[in-house]
């Protein structure tokens, strides 16, 4: 007991400062900030830090339960077999040396899914990580990171101040070998630390900052402010028009103040290291599967771990409630449209946006317009003199038509006498994309040689052309198979023509007259 006791006074002696009423708040941060910053003797002989955690929970124990809340805490498992143990530190330095910033966080998501019988504790596992002797190589791989005080504030209740901003750019390489730089931008509740919206974007621009909260706002509601950087995405025009309709304002903050976006830079850290880490060693198929890891990290690691901060879970402290303020879908992509000027064409009514081509009414063709487009979507209204919005329909360029076939109609009596010796003169009309070239095509690989070989040879097909054509691929194709088998291969040019004049001559059903 005399050692439990001497524990117990060492740990008060730490706290004592803090503890103590008459002490302003100044002078304990420069206490809190001496003791966690430097190694001291503990106890057990070792030289180390106090984490600032430990103190906090030192703290907490002597307040609630005194002296006493100071002794140590015998073992909860005392007695407990042990066995499995080993190989639960050994898998673990194996997932350290693959990834060194794991976090113990993911270590035990990783363990648990591993090990059907885990029963340790984080800090039992980080006490058992330490003890190893492989450890210290880990450290080595680690980097150092520096810490600095920062002042605290928080929302009172759920949507009342949201956070935003981006990760990134950060590498990811696909499947089929393709490297990419991507980003992920993320709506954060200042209450609950919950992530309300999350997305994976190919760059951090006004496009994504719309769409990550329009995602947000249509599953929780408005919330009644907004905090994010003066990064350009977020400053723009188009985004802070969008929140202003929305009613929602923004807070004020200064470039290059990262304190100010705290709860989200915390995030970030945490985002670092369950998952832009974990990339290094997952296979990812696409930017779609890539949005799937992100959706099930945030719903099964962050949402569900416990907070400091918050002493419980961002899912728990969330707890499902939405925001008293609400739009409708159509109103909330309405409040993003941006506003484009721009002429419409006289004949066509067509007029350009930054979205796509649309088409005005035929009373506004060839005026000036304003118009409002919505930047992520195909959609666009004109706004008239009278303030009233027409919805503009999308102006597509069709295709050319199918060439038609001259359709056969005859009928029984002498009258068609007439109708068919006035049809003889019918003009011509080549079928599209079918001429000499390909005739020179078809001809080469029928000879199973270059064509045409010299110059008597191109007069020859020229002037079978002029007399016969135009021609349709498919029955001339279908000739020269049947001239093919009629008379073999090696024939002279001349021959195979020969042949198939007198297909034509015949009125072969496959050929076509001239």
């Amino acid at each position: 007991m005399s050692d439990s006791y001497a524990i117990a006074t060492w740990r008060f002696e730490q706290i004592a400062p803090l503890v103590d009423p008459s002490l302003d708040r100044a002078t304990k941060r420069r206490v809190t900030r001496q003791r966690t910053s430097c190694a001291i003797l503990w106890p057990d002989g070792k030289q180390r830090r106090i984490p600032r955690s430990t103190l906090h929970r030192w703290i907490s124990a002597y307040r609630a339960h005194g002296y006493a809340g100071l002794l140590p805490k015998p073992r909860c498992d005392v007695g407990r077999n042990r066995c499995g143990e080993p190989a639960w530190i050994e898998y673990a330095i194996g997932l350290l040396y693959e990834q060194p910033n794991r976090s113990l966080t993911m270590l035990d998501v990783y363990l648990r899914s591993r090990f059907d019988d885990y029963a340790l504790t984080r800090t039992t596992l980080a006490r058992r990580l330490r003890a190893h002797a492989a450890y210290a190589g880990i450290e080595k791989l680690r980097g150092t990171r520096r810490t600095r005080l920062r002042d605290r504030y928080e929302a009172q209740h759920p949507h009342e101040s949201w956070q935003l901003d981006g990760k990134g750019p950060f590498p990811v390489r696909l499947r089929g070998g393709e490297r990419l730089a991507v980003h992920v931008l993320t709506v954060l509740d200042d209450h609950s630390r919950a992530v309300l919206a999350a997305v994976v974007a190919n760059a951090e621009d006004t496009i994504a900052a719309i769409t990550v909260f329009q995602a947000a706002a249509l599953r929780h509601g408005l919330p009644d402010r907004m905090q994010f950087d003066r990064g350009s995405a977020f400053d723009s025009m188009a985004f802070r028009n969008g929140l202003a309709l929305c009613g929602v304002h923004r807070n004020h903050v200064k470039a290059r103040h990262p304190e100010a976006q705290g709860k989200i830079e915390a995030y970030h850290r945490s985002l670092q290291r369950w998952f832009i880490d974990e990339l290094q060693v997952q296979e990812v198929l696409d930017l779609e599967h890539l949005q799937q890891l992100l959706d099930a990290m945030l719903a099964l690691v962050y949402q569900r771990h416990h907070h400091r901060g918050i002493a419980s879970t961002p899912e728990a402290k969330l707890a499902g409630r939405a925001s008293t303020r609400t739009l409708s879908r159509a109103d909330l992509e309405r409040a993003f449209f941006v506003e484009h000027t721009a002429a419409s064409d006289p004949k066509t009514g067509a007029i350009r946006l930054p979205n796509g081509d649309f088409r005005v009414p035929a009373a506004h063709a060839g005026q000036r317009c304003r118009c409002f487009y919505d930047p992520l979507r195909p959609r666009a209204v004109m706004a008239t003199r009278d303030q009233r919005e027409l919805e503009l329909t999308r102006f597509e360029t069709k295709p050319l038509p199918a060439p038609r076939a001259p359709a056969t109609r005859r009928g029984a009596g002498q009258l068609q006498q007439l109708v068919d010796r006035f049809g003889r003169t019918e003009r011509s009309n080549a079928e599209p994309a079918f001429g000499l070239p390909e005739v020179f095509a078809a001809l080469s690989q029928l000879l199973a040689r270059a064509m045409p070989a010299h110059e008597r040879e191109a007069r020859e097909v020229v002037a079978f052309w002029k007399q016969h054509g135009p021609i349709a691929q498919r029955p001339f194709v279908a000739a020269l198979s049947q001239a093919h088998q009629a008379l073999g291969g090696g024939r002279p040019l001349t021959t195979y023509l020969d042949f198939v004049v007198r297909l034509i001559a015949q009125g072969h059903q496959e050929a076509p007259s001239a």
